[in-house]
């Protein structure tokens, strides 16, 4: 089953109902933030929620341009976070979105497809959402003390965000708890996903 025609109205509400949720699932995500140890995995606990979201948008909306309106309301939210911050996060996220899109445009009703596109989709978070963390550290530390951050937390992020191979355990945590999330999701969608011819 490929793209089944142009975005309608309701595609177009449920994809920013979903993204929403989207929203949602990253922020209930955020309690990963309560130590510098445990914020290094955020967006690897967030992947998980996000991968099964992933499924239902991609089964209820199998349209090209499905993931790509999934993403804005967190788009929407990087830009609450600072004008540079928000336009690299953004960015990042909506191109991520575009090459899910692209893998998912060859059959969207392939698993196999969905899992890889989903993957991909959320490795914006640990690849692009980490990047100063672990390249910028002592500015990003920085900057979280002058942002109200507890000084304890920011040490202890500094002192985990120094060991750099780290970035690549982020990188394949979020990989491995987006199929997770995917295979949950599928679980929760099987009859939907029979439906449309999803295998």
């Amino acid at each position: 089953m490929n793209d089944q025609g142009k975005m309608k109205a309701k595609d177009y509400i449920t994809c920013g109902i979903l993204s929403l949720m989207n929203m949602v699932a990253m922020l209930i995500s955020s309690v990963m933030n309560i130590s510098g140890y445990t914020a290094l995995f955020y967006g690897a606990v967030a992947a998980f929620f996000v991968g099964i979201l992933y499924v239902i948008v991609t089964c209820k909306v199998p349209k090209f341009g499905a993931i790509l309106i999934f993403t804005i309301v967190p788009c929407i939210y990087f830009f609450a976070s600072g004008v540079i911050e928000g336009i690299i996060g953004a960015a990042g996220a909506l191109t991520f979105a575009l090459l899910a899109e692209l893998i998912l445009k060859k059959n969207r009703a392939s698993m196999k497809l969905i899992v890889i596109s989903g993957i991909v989709y959320t490795l914006y978070m640990s690849v692009i959402g980490m990047a100063e963390n672990f390249i910028f550290t002592d500015h990003y530390c920085d900057a979280a003390l002058e942002h109200g951050i507890n000084e304890t937390v920011v040490e202890q992020m500094r002192s985990m965000y120094y060991i750099k191979p780290l970035w690549i355990a982020v990188i394949l945590a979020t990989a491995l708890m987006t199929l997770l999330g995917i295979l949950l999701g599928k679980t929760i969608m099987k009859k939907h996903l029979k439906k449309a011819g999803i295998v």
